[in-house]
């Protein structure tokens, strides 16, 4: 069994006291950066519940919690009969540096997008919104809740405001695609400019749902005013990516280039 738990969990780890932290919270945290290092290779077969229960000297229902957690983030796949396998999900790459949309992000890693709506209607501007969008206080907005999928996969929660009489009609038309897509082609008002805002916080519990998640898990919170090229913002958005799916990345350039030696 010494065997197995170095195989698996890494020649000096070891449990925690539970009191600090659950120990299946810290057999599910081991396993997730072991898969995330890539010291667990995609498609490797976990040892058995058993068996890890052993090597850890826990009960099975403790190792079965952390496995059905890391199956529920994505980094394992469980089938009855089959055993526990490594699947290290693709990460989709969000690039700061660009205004481009989920769908754009998505099918540039090889993944098909998609998205389940939650909610989508018609309704007052609050006065954040209201700020936000630089227009009056309940002046009509269309206001669009969806989970954004990628491989089929639950990646995103997002929730965007957009001024209704900027685009009208926009209820009317398939809202499970690319909503910068149907900005542009629809309406010629595609963003081309956006300040965004990144803050990490925890999976609430209506969150962690639709996200497939366990409750507390991290997740990247994303506040963006997106702009068409007439200055004028055409979304307010607030959107949740589930942190072990999605990588931000930005290119930092000097204000002012130095000239070439000569």
């Amino acid at each position: 069994m010494a065997g197995i738990k170095r195989k698996v969990f890494g020649r000096r780890w070891a449990l925690a006291d539970p009191a600090a932290k659950p120990a299946w919270v810290q057999i599910e945290e081991q396993l997730a950066d072991r898969i995330e290092a890539g010291h667990l290779a995609p498609g490797q077969r976990l040892p058995a519940e058993r068996d890890l229960a052993l090597a850890l000297s826990v009960s099975r229902m403790t190792v079965r919690q952390a496995l059905a957690s890391l199956a529920a983030r994505g980094l394992v796949e469980r089938g009855v009969g089959r055993g526990t396998f490594v699947r290290q999900a693709p990460r989709v790459v969000h690039d700061l540096g660009r205004v481009t949309g989920f769908t754009e992000e998505v099918e540039r890693e090889g993944l098909e997008a998609g998205a389940r709506i939650l909610a989508a209607g018609r309704l007052a501007a609050p006065s954040h919104v209201a700020e936000a969008l630089g227009i009056d206080v309940r002046s009509p907005v269309i206001r669009l809740e969806r989970v954004r999928l990628a491989g089929h996969q639950p990646v995103a929660l997002e929730d965007s405001w957009i001024p209704a009489t900027r685009f009208p009609g926009l209820l009317s038309h398939d809202l499970s695609g690319s909503l910068y897509a149907l900005m542009r082609d629809r309406y010629d008002l595609a963003p081309v400019s956006a300040t965004e805002q990144l803050e990490p916080v925890a999976a609430r519990a209506h969150e962690a749902a639709a996200l497939g998640v366990a409750e507390g898990s991290p997740l990247m919170l994303v506040v963006r005013v997106a702009y068409a090229a007439d200055g004028t913002a055409v979304e307010f958005a607030h959107d949740r990516h589930r942190g072990d799916r999605v990588r931000f990345v930005i290119k930092v350039v000097p204000e002012v280039l130095p000239a070439r030696a000569r």
